[in-house]
């Protein structure tokens, strides 16, 4: 089977559209699209089709449905051996299954006959061998990780039966029946010794062992006791010798003086702490009382300066205003002038304007006459063209032969002969070869020589000389079922035909030919209309109605034209600009200059208000000189008495001890001696406990009881040792057993490795795989000396030899003559660019007898895979 082209529509994302991949070749064929293109669906469409029945609705069915709903339908145009066919289904809605024969261009299967037809062909009823070949999307080994029981064993017994039938079955290679009958009672022998992969002991052995690990245990506990009870002898003695230290009386005696003497001198380091704090106190106040004497004076030496800057501010002011009161005045007298200049240019251009509107309005009529005669003609040719599209449109309403009527028309008289070919196909032929003059008869004309005649209904044939010949033919199940289908497509022909107001499909093409050309007409008459009125007729008809409003009522009188008056306006609006420009630019002047005086007066107010404020704070001229060397002296006094406090805080700062060193040396003091205490306190009570335990373990004789577990020990000991040399014996004889058949089975594998070791060296040299008789899937990578077990392999390395022995298995699939395309939807994606560039190596080289199906999203990367790309497109169904 090779895959030649696909068509979906209505299906999950194309929902509403339908997209084609044609041109897909005999090698490798790549569809590289960008993510959400829609590639993982055009994969579950091609396993849809072959596999699903057209009545299912699985889950896979649903997923198939679009969110908009609707009905799914499936093209798959594949190569047989047999020639090319078409399959196509519909899905959910309007259900059914069809099988084309594309070279003949004929029906071959419907429904259940073409579910059995691809049964047959194509095997979908075992999926195991395309479940092998056909790799969704995330699947890194030869099944998914989280597929169901039953799809693994389906795959594992595809892949058993393929090696099978090319190899022999497995029992003829494997020594005989009696290999595994002393396999089977080693293995049993095994199992009443030990259980599990880790041999884990049983029976009398796991008994042995139990007891065993028992003593271990007690004889641990009884050591740990014994040493217990040697360590806490130990620790009694040390707790006796500290206990001793503490409770020495000079010892004792050190630390209470130690503490008395830290308490003194944290008390002492207090009190004059408490001194300086005083002196400090006295020295901030006397800081205070010179720092107000000193701003007093500067305030009142600050006053005098600003009373005299205020008297010289506000003489310069008063002279500022007195000017621009005079400045004001002249301004005032030269607007007046200007003001009546500006009044004469004014009125002359009123009257020009007024005589310039009766002038525009003159020309307005004019054109509005023009352009009322031409909307009159133009009416008229619109109205002709709506007249005209009116009357195709009702011939058109008259002919129901539309496009998609004639085309269901054709569809069903091409049935008809369809079904005609095929029943005349399957008729029995008569064919008459003359050797002489004489002529078989039938109705009176003679049978034409060298012809086959199709015998529908039996014939009587007149034979001169001899008789009549009659020829009866029996009406089986499956002509009756053809003449039923032809009498149904009988039926639709003649409805289809009758949907187009004609008895033939010539008289139906007519009808449909004389339609579309009144559409033409229609829509040139329409288009017409729209480019000549393309704001409609009402419009047009309003415009001209306006146009006569302004035509009527208009006199003809004669007045100047329009350009000599707009010159003359011209020239007064100049003259009236100009008188506004220097009237506009006095008034500024102006108001410039009164701003000028209304600022002076404001300055001179904010000058007096200044002056007057100044003379308040330095009060009375007569006596400021006094005020202030009496100011200056009380500065003095307070300076010096702010000295002489300071000098007292320094004295005593100077002479104060530590205090933060006093009061940490009383810290440490009354801890050590705390300490002290509660550590007898802790020492007695743990003597009095290991006193206690001591007491406890010596009257319990926990060393004889140690050496007596210990000889009880020793002898489990050795049962176990020997119950565990019997089971290593049992393990080797059951391994060389294993080894001996495992080289008999190596046969077994030897197709699949021999089509697998070629690719292989593509990644690597010297590479080898291991495969796992009962799953036949490969268990691990021999390379460079070493072997790894599958699962233990990178990704990628999973990936890669996945798809390498699906590539082989391909390959003996073919051998065995079922020939199945490989498909692949996002594979190598944990590959890296060189074992990637690699692996495109071993595709191009199995591709060479191979077709192969590739869809990635990574178009960059796949560039260097090669193969063809084959056309996309996509359209919407409606």
């Amino acid at each position: 089977m090779k895959i030649r082209a696909l068509t979906l529509e209505n299906v999950r994302k194309f929902g509403g559209r339908r997209v084609s991949i044609a041109g897909i070749g005999d090698g490798i064929t790549v569809i590289s699209e960008a993510n959400e293109f829609g590639k993982s669906t055009f994969f579950d469409a091609i396993h849809a089709v072959v596999f699903e029945k057209h009545t299912g609705t699985s889950g896979e069915i649903q997923k198939l449905r679009p969110r908009a709903g609707g009905g799914v339908r499936i093209t798959l145009d594949f190569e047989l051996e047999s020639g090319r066919y078409r399959v196509e289904k519909r899905f959910l809605a309007q259900k059914g299954a069809t099988v084309t024969d594309l070279d003949r261009g004929t029906v071959i299967a419907r429904d259940g006959e073409a579910e059995d037809w691809m049964a047959q062909h194509v095997a979908a009823a075992e999926q195991g061998p395309a479940g092998l070949l056909w790799v969704r999307q995330g699947v890194l080994g030869l099944e998914p990780l989280d597929g169901k029981k039953s799809e693994k064993d389906r795959l594992t017994e595809a892949r058993r039966d393929l090696l099978s039938s090319v190899a022999g079955e497995i029992e003829q290679v494997t020594g005989g029946r009696t290999m595994d009958r002393i396999l089977r009672r080693c293995q049993e022998d095994l199992d009443a010794l030990a259980t599990g992969a880790r041999l884990s002991p049983k029976g009398a052995f796991k008994e042995t062992e139990e007891a065993r690990k028992a003593l271990e245990a007690e004889l641990a506990v009884l050591e740990q006791q014994c040493s217990d009870l040697a360590e806490a002898l130990a620790e009694r003695r040390r707790i006796e010798g500290e206990l001793q230290r503490l409770d020495d009386p000079a010892e004792k005696a050190r630390r209470e003086s130690d503490l008395r003497e830290a308490r003194v001198a944290a008390q002492a380091a207090e009190s004059h702490a408490q001194k300086i704090a005083a002196a400090k106190g006295e020295l901030d106040l006397a800081a205070m009382r010179q720092g107000e004497a000193e701003r007093q004076r500067r305030g009142l030496a600050d006053a005098i300066v600003a009373a005299g800057t205020a008297a010289e501010g506000l003489a310069k002011a008063e002279a500022l205003q007195a000017k621009a009161g005079a400045a004001l005045d002249d301004l005032r007298a030269g607007e007046a002038g200007l003001a009546r200049a500006l009044e004469q240019a004014v009125a002359a251009a009123r009257a020009l304007r007024a005589e310039l509107t009766q002038a525009e309005r003159a020309e307005r009529v004019k054109r509005a006459r023009d352009e009322a005669e031409r909307l009159s003609k133009l009416l008229e040719e619109v109205r002709a063209h709506i007249a005209a599209a009116a009357e195709m449109r009702e011939r058109i309403a008259d002919n129901p032969a539309t496009p998609r009527a004639l085309a269901l028309a054709e569809a069903a008289v091409a049935e008809v002969a369809a079904l005609r070919g095929a029943i005349a196909a399957s008729l029995p032929r008569l064919t008459v070869t003359y050797s002489g003059e004489t002529r078989l008869m039938q109705a009176g004309q003679p049978l034409p020589g060298g012809e086959a005649i199709a015998l529908e209904h039996g014939a009587e044939i007149e034979m001169p000389g001899i008789g009549r010949l009659h020829v009866d033919l029996p009406q089986g199940t499956d002509t009756e079922e053809a003449q039923r289908r032809l009498a149904m497509a009988l039926a639709a022909e003649a409805e289809a035909l009758a949907a187009c107001g004609a008895d033939t499909l010539s008289a139906a093409r007519q009808r449909a030919q004389a339609r579309q050309a009144d559409e033409a007409a229609a829509k040139l008459a329409e288009q017409m209309q729209r480019s000549l009125a393309p704001v409609g007729v009402d419009a047009l008809e309003r415009e001209l109605a306006s146009f006569r409003e302004t035509v009527k009522g208009a006199t003809h009188a004669p007045v100047r034209p329009v350009e000599e008056i707009a010159a003359a306006l011209e020239a007064a609006e100049t003259q009236e600009a100009e008188a506004r420009g220097r009237l506009a630019s006095l008034a500024a002047q102006i108001g410039d200059a009164r701003e000028a005086a209304a600022a002076s007066a404001s300055a001179l107010a904010a000058a007096r208000d200044a002056h007057a404020s100044a003379e308040a704070a330095a009060g009375p001229a007569e006596d400021r000189t006094a005020r202030l060397a009496a100011l200056a002296e009380a500065a003095d006094r307070a300076r010096a008495e702010t000295a002489t406090r300071q000098a007292a805080f320094d004295r005593l700062a100077a002479d104060a001890p530590d205090a933060a060193t006093a009061a940490a040396n009383l810290k440490r003091a009354e801890t050590a001696f705390d300490n002290a205490r509660r550590r007898r306190e802790q020492l007695v009570e743990r003597r009095a406990d290991l006193s206690a335990r001591i007491d406890t373990r010596a009257e319990e004789g926990v060393e004889e009881r140690r050496d007596e577990v210990a000889g009880r020990l020793a002898a489990a000991t050795e049962r176990a040792a020997r119950f565990q040399a019997e089971v290593d014996a049992l393990v080797r004889l059951r391994d060389a057993l294993e080894t001996a058949r495992a080289g008999a089975r190596e046969a077994y594998f030897e197709p699949v490795q021999d089509e697998l070791r070629p690719l292989l060296r593509i990644l690597h040299e010297d590479a080898g795989i291991d495969w796992e008789t009962d799953s036949i899937m490969p268990g691990a990578l021999r390379r460079g000396g070493e072997t790894e077990a599958f699962d233990t392999l990178s990704g990628g390395t999973q990936e890669q030899i996945a798809i390498l022995t699906r590539l082989a298995f391909a390959r003996l699939f073919a051998r065995r003559g079922q020939h199945l395309p490989i498909i692949l939807d996002d594979a190598l994606v944990y590959s890296d660019d060189e074992r990637i560039v690699k692996m495109f190596t071993a595709l191009n080289r199995v591709a060479m007898e191979q077709q192969i199906i590739v869809f990635s999203c990574r178009q960059l990367a796949f560039a260097g895979l090669g193969g063809e790309r084959p056309d996309i497109r996509m359209e919407e169904v409606g």
